[in-house]
Order: structure tokens, then C-alpha cells, then sequence
């Protein structure tokens, strides 16, 4: 291979020789050059150059690359042309130094870093510009899975910034007699794209989606129906998602992702173990479609990360994923993030009533930017002090200041497997960050030391699960985690070995036991 391709250019640069150098005295008369890698472009180009220009023309024809020598592949794929259909150059080029060439050509305003594999990443930019630019009026089935048929074997990331719409339909012509509503506001919507079936069903290595329903540049010809979807795209976009084995993410950002929708798309994707991650940020998504996450939640048996944020649902969706935490859900739930919706009070006691009955999923909880002050604030950061499962807690942009920084400190005191928070403008003092900080390098310097049960949660509280829920409900706003309050006795019942039954209101805990006195 050229010295070029072997050597990198910052490489070629760094040390090449200075100008003032080069014309220095005792460099002026010097004749071998061997630092010049491009010297043989002064000289008369060869035969061989000729004859592999030649070929380079006619792949179409003649493919000459299992017949002619290393050297000389080398050369011509410098001489193909980046624009060879790709039916002839998929599968036969394999040398990635062309298609870096031709991601570099074909696709000059995107820059990528550290790219490991060309001929995959310009095989899944091409196939993203077709399925981005194509109309869907002139969308040519065959075609479009010829293509994915093509690229499929070496596409692992599908991520889509805009999806073309299908064109709006107009008013029926009306004869001289007859009688028709022609007005262009009376004729349906049209919020139809390409179907993403005849796609994305063919790309069987397939292991991240990512999509946007919308369009990036409407110029002049702004239409608020171009930023919507309808059913029939979910339909066509879950059944091309039927057959793959291998997807793991689905995002789908920035779009009118409604309830119905979400209850569509959920019920297809409840049968795909393979999938574990879900991302439907910046959505539309409200209470209903929250309490179909909520139950998708409980149900799927491989989930890991949902990303909810800056979504419409209030306290009744809120109430649903908590439920479904609570409810020791079978999917593996790793990572919540809730950034960017506004929390109440009653959203914030949900939440910690759910992560107080969780011993260890999920670990990581994202609230950053979610309109926490005062007690709603104060009842997030007690979560800390009974949870023992959450290992990061992302909490930025929220108001921390008063009783709830002391509440913070205290549950910090207690949990000892926490390993990181963000606290970026939460209004705390210096001092409480510095605590904080002390507080879990002590957790980071535990991690993988056998410990017995904290011994600040009182033995009462241990293994208690139902008195958990008994004392610490979503209809009980005033209480925080952490403060534990008296047990209220009730009256009744309770039968103690060896003794007669005698009221609750007479019976004493003790050790998280019941014991018996007289009246």
C-alpha cells in the first residue's frame, strides 16, 4: 500500500520539513529528496497507470480486482470514479481507503471522527439521504428494496433527521351545475410519508433506529401538517421491525408522538425482547400513553433505558410508571430519565413512594430541569435515604436550596451506595457541595467491600415492605423519606403466641416484633 494511506496526514505534517530549512544552504543542492512522499507525481505517468485507468472505467464490464496484483489494487482504487452504481461496487470493493474517498466526495458537509469501518458508515449515510429526499408520491417500491437489499448486510445504525411527506390532496373540479365544497380547508389532512416497511424489514443488522417526523428546511412552503405522522406510519414502521433480530434502540425525537400512537407502537414492540433502549424525548406523549409505558414497563422482560423527557403528562402519567416501579416490573430497568417535564408536589411524592419501595432498579434517575423547589424538592432528595438501589442521580437545574439541601446531607449520611449526583444549578452553598463530595468519595471507596444492612434504617423499617406502603402513600404529601414517622396504632386485634388477643392500641414494637403487655 502507498506510504500515504499507511501514514496519517497530521503525522505527514507534524514532521515534515520547514521552508526555511528547505532553503537553507546545504539543503538547496540536495538531490535525493526521501521525505517528499509525492515525488513520483513529477514524473511521466507509466504504462501500468494507463492500462488501470482504463479498467477503472468498465467495472460494470470487467472486474479486474481478483486477477491483477496488490500493488496495483492499490492504484486503481484511486482511479475509480465514487459515483459506480452501487450493484457493482458493494460487492466487489472491499478496500476501505475508497470508500473513505467516497464518503469524503459524495457527502463533503459531514464530518465524522474516528471511523472505524467507511464502507458501512457510507453505505448507511447513503441509504439515510435516499430515505430522507425520496417523495412519497414518486416512492418506487422495488427499488427502494433493491437498495436496502444492498446495504443491509453492513448497516447496524439507521438514524433519520426528516422524513418527506406525501403531497396534500385538492378540491375536486366541479362542473357548471353542480354543487362542491372546493374550499382547500375542507379536504383532509394528508400526513403520510414512505412506508418503512418494504425498508427497514431487509435490514437485518440492524441494531439502532433513530427517527424524526418532520422536515429540516420548509423554506417558504411552511405547513404545520408537515411535522405530523399518522397510525399508518407506526403500522408500516412495526412491521418492518417484526422480523429483525437485533435491534436493541429506537429513538423516535422531535415529533407529534401522541398517546394513540405510543399505545400502537408499544403493543408491537411488546413481543421484541431484543429491544433495550426506548427514547421518545421532546414528544407529545400525555397520560395515557404514559400509563401504556407504565404497563409496557412492567411487562417487557429485557428493557434498560427509557428516556421520557420534555414530554405532556402530568400527575395521573406520573402515577403509572410509579406503579409500575413499585410492582417489581420484569424489565431490568437500568436508567430513568424525566428531564424537562414540570413536577408538582404530587408528582414528587409519587415518585419517591415508588423509588422507596425499589431495593434495585432501576440505577440511575435523571429529573434535571423539572421545577423542584420547596417540599417537591425536599421529598426528592429524601428518596436517598431509604433507596439503597439508585447509584446516580441527576438532579441539575433545580431549586435544592433551604430544607431540602439539609434533607440531602442527611440522606447522604445514611446511603452508602449512591457514587454520583449532579447538582449543577441547584442554588446549594459551597459548603453543601464540598460535603456532598466528601460524602461520596467515602461510597466510592466501599465499592466492593461486604457491608451489613445500614444500620441508620431503623430495624422496624426492615423488611417491611408493607408498612412501607401502609405509611409512606402518594396521598401523603407531608411526609418525607428518611424522617421516620410513629407508628399510629389502629385498633384491633392481634394474636401473640401463648396469649389471649388483645388490642393493637395495647401492643408495643420492638426489634420490628410485636409484643404483648397487659392493660
Amino acid at each position: 500500500m502507498k506510504v500515504p494511506y499507511a501514514v496519517s496526514e497530521n503525522s505527514r505534517i507534524a514532521y515534515q520539513c520547514s521552508s526555511a530549512m528547505r532553503d537553507s544552504g546545504g539543503e538547496r543542492h540536495r538531490k535525493v529528496h526521501a521525505e517528499e512522499l509525492d515525488w513520483d507525481k513529477r514524473s511521466p505517468a507509466s504504462l501500468r497507470y494507463y492500462a488501470l485507468l482504463s479498467l477503472s472505467r468498465v467495472l460494470h464490464r470487467i472486474n479486474p480486482l481478483d486477477r491483477i496484483l496488490k500493488q496495483d489494487i492499490d492504484m486503481i482504487m484511486d482511479l475509480y470514479p465514487v459515483d459506480i452504481p452501487l450493484k457493482f461496487s458493494v460487492p466487489f470493493i472491499q478496500v476501505e481507503h475508497y470508500w473513505k474517498r467516497a464518503f469524503e466526495m459524495k457527502f463533503p458537509s459531514k464530518k465524522e471522527l474516528a471511523v472505524s469501518y467507511w464502507k458501512g458508515k457510507y453505505l448507511a449515510t447513503y441509504l439515510q439521504e435516499y430515505m430522507e429526499t425520496i417523495k412519497p408520491d414518486v416512492f418506487l417500491e422495488d427499488e427502494a428494496r433493491l437498495t436496502s437489499r444492498l446495504v443491509s448486510p453492513y448497516v447496524y445504525q439507521l438514524r433519520l433527521s426528516q422524513l418527506q411527506i406525501v403531497r396534500q390532496p385538492l378540491p375536486e373540479v366541479c362542473f357548471e351545475n353542480e354543487i362542491v365544497d372546493t374550499c382547500p380547508y375542507s379536504v383532509q389532512l394528508a400526513c403520510d410519508h414512505i412506508p418503512l416497511k418494504p425498508i427497514v424489514e431487509l435490514l437485518y443488522n440492524l441494531e439502532e433506529l433513530s427517527l424524526i417526523f418532520g422536515v429540516n428546511s420548509s423554506l417558504e412552503n411552511y405547513e404545520e401538517r408537515l411535522f405530523e405522522f399518522s397510525v399508518a406510519d407506526i403500522d408500516s414502521l412495526c412491521m418492518g421491525l417484526k422480523n429483525l433480530h437485533h435491534i436493541r434502540v429506537l429513538r423516535i425525537n422531535r415529533s407529534n408522538l401522541d398517546c394513540v400512537k405510543v399505545k400502537v407502537l408499544l403493543q408491537h414492540l411488546l413481543k421484541k425482547d431484543s429491544i433495550e433502549e426506548l427514547d421518545f424525548s421532546h414528544c407529545k406523549i400525555g397520560n395515557h400513553g404514559m400509563k401504556a409505558l407504565g404497563g409496557f414497563l412492567y411487562m417487557h422482560t429485557n428493557l434498560k433505558v427509557l428516556r421520557i423527557s420534555n414530554n405532556r403528562f402530568d400527575e395521573e402519567g406520573v402515577r403509572g410508571i410509579a406503579y409500575a416501579l413499585q410492582s417489581k416490573p420484569a424489565a431490568p430497568i437500568e436508567l430513568l430519565d424525566f428531564s424537562l417535564n414540570i413536577m408538582s408536589l404530587e408528582c414528587a411524592t409519587m415518585f419517591a413512594a415508588a423509588f422507596v419501595r425499589c431495593k434495585e432498579k432501576p440505577q440511575t434517575l435523571i429529573v434535571n430541569a423539572c421545577g423542584l423547589y420547596g417540599a417537591s424538592a425536599e421529598k426528592m432528595a429524601g428518596i436517598l435515604s431509604l433507596n439503597r438501589g439508585l447509584k446516580r442521580l441527576d438532579i441539575a437545574g433545580n431549586d435544592l436550596s433551604g430544607e431540602a439541601e439539609k434533607t440531602l446531607i442527611t440522606a447522604l449520611e445514611q446511603n452508602r451506595n449512591i457514587l454520583k449526583i449532579n447538582l449543577l444549578l441547584t442554588k446549594i452553598s459551597t459548603e453543601t457541595q464540598q460535603k456532598v463530595n466528601e460524602l461520596l468519595e467515602r461510597n466510592r471507596h466501599l465499592v466492593g467491600v461486604e457491608r451489613a444492612p445500614s444500620a441508620e434504617i431503623p430495624l422496624l423499617y426492615l423488611n417491611e415492605p408493607e408498612y412501607l406502603v401502609w405509611e409512606y402513600n402518594p396521598n401523603n404529601p407531608k411526609h418525607v423519606p428518611g424522617r421516620y414517622p410513629a407508628r399510629v396504632a389502629e385498633y384491633g386485634a392481634v394474636r401473640c403466641r401463648g396469649v389471649r388477643q388483645v388490642p393493637i392500641k395495647l401492643a408495643k414494637c420492638v426489634s420490628g416484633r410485636v409484643q404483648c403487655r397487659d392493660p
